[in-house]
């Protein structure tokens, strides 16, 4: 079995090599290994995905319908193919399906530093984030939205105009905003510990601190509180959880995208651009797009398409497994 594991492992390595993916490998941060879009979904491999950020990796396994691989596997297969390619260790997080991930495990090699800094290259843009892979349950950066943080710095839309980035976790999509031309940043988060990280990312990307505010609190009370001091934006960017909990409401993307989209077009200038996106196999692309159009016009607003949002290349889908197609968007004139 662990034979068939590293020819897996070494075919996605070769497929992103001659696709161009692995330059700056040993600085950066991509997708090495998607199990769900990689390979079929009763493989051992399937509820598995690897990560390379800078020269650790970060390997994460889902419960899924069928028997994994197990970790000892993992373990041998992927020391095997990354270890030879420069990577000096590698830690696992492992992922129920119901209930609190276990924190992260040194899996082979060298324990990573508390944090480092990984960089993201656009189009002539640097893009600098901080990681962690032993400190929490996720590294701080995710990798399936490189393709917006490319448009959001790279397409011109953002110069000079006022950016609001709500659920924005440890801020990626604000420093991209920033390095598009972003005349102000204002990021939004849950939680103090990330909204602390986001402003962390900030500063190293050089956000000054007059040009920036970092909000720690719940969307839905925030967002209705800038709505009433009339305070809105020129850009304003979604991309929430699939499901959560708060302490007046839960939220969930099957049930609650009309009244999300109605409060991000509350604080939305005329005029303004839409970034909104979603991590849910099970939201159909024609729901969400019905869902933000009911949103705009209980607001008066008519919307213009300027592009979609989906995964970049290093997260194929499989043609059996329609779930590995889990990331969309919509970026909307309004």
């Amino acid at each position: 079995m662990s034979i068939e594991m590293t020819r897996t492992l070494e075919q996605a390595w070769n497929a992103r090599l001659h696709s161009g993916q692995l330059e700056r490998i040993h600085e950066s941060a991509l997708r090495l290994f998607y199990g769900p879009g990689e390979v079929h979904p009763r493989d051992p491999l399937a509820s598995w995905a690897i990560d390379g950020y800078g020269s650790s990796l970060w390997i994460t396994e889902w419960e899924g319908e069928s028997a994994p691989a197990s970790v000892e596997e993992i373990r041998k297969a992927s020391e095997q193919v990354y270890s030879r390619e420069g990577y000096r260790g590698a830690v696992v997080l492992r992922r129920p399906r119901q209930g609190i991930p276990e924190m992260p495990q040194l899996l082979w090699g060298e324990a990573p530093p508390p944090s480092f800094r990984v960089v993201e290259h656009a189009d002539g843009h640097v893009m600098s984030f901080e990681i962690q892979l032993l400190e929490g349950r996720h590294p701080g950066l995710f990798l399936d939205h490189a393709p917006l943080r490319r448009w959001l710095c790279c397409s011109g839309k953002l110069a000079g105009r006022r950016v609001l980035n709500t659920f924005a976790y440890t801020g990626s999509l604000s420093v991209a905003s920033w390095l598009g031309g972003a005349s102000e940043v204002v990021t939004l988060d849950l939680s103090r510990p990330t909204t602390q990280w986001a402003e962390r990312n900030g500063r190293m990307n050089g956000i000054p601190v007059e040009r920036s505010r970092y909000l720690f609190g719940d969307f839905f009370e925030e967002v209705p509180r800038l709505a009433r001091r009339g305070d809105t934006f020129d850009v304003v960017i979604s991309d929430p959880p699939s499901f959560s909990r708060g302490k007046k409401r839960t939220f969930s993307t099957q049930k609650d995208l009309v009244d999300l989209h109605e409060l991000l077009f509350s604080v939305l200038s005329p005029g303004g651009v839409l970034v909104t996106s979603i991590n849910s196999a099970n939201v159909p692309w024609e729901k969400y797009e019905r869902d933000v159009q009911q949103a705009a016009r209980k607001l008066g607003r008519k919307l213009k398409l300027l592009g979609r949002i989906e995964q970049p290349e290093s997260f194929p889908s499989h043609p059996v497994n329609p779930k590995s197609r889990y990331l969309k968007g919509f970026i909307f004139q309004s």
